[in-house]
């Protein structure tokens, strides 16, 4: 029953750490590729 206790343990530890990766993933990507979004000038300006 211990033995069960604790690999069932490992595993959710497991799982939660690979979630919050992932999750992390998601949050940073989008905000650091918005931080090199620059608005494109449109070409009537340019003339």
């Amino acid at each position: 029953m211990k033995n069960l206790k604790e690999s069932v343990l490992k595993k959710s530890m497991k799982v939660v750490g690979c979630l919050s990766l992932f999750l992390e993933a998601l949050v940073i990507v989008p905000a650091s590729a918005g931080c090199y979004h620059q608005p494109k000038c449109p070409d009537e300006l340019l003339k």
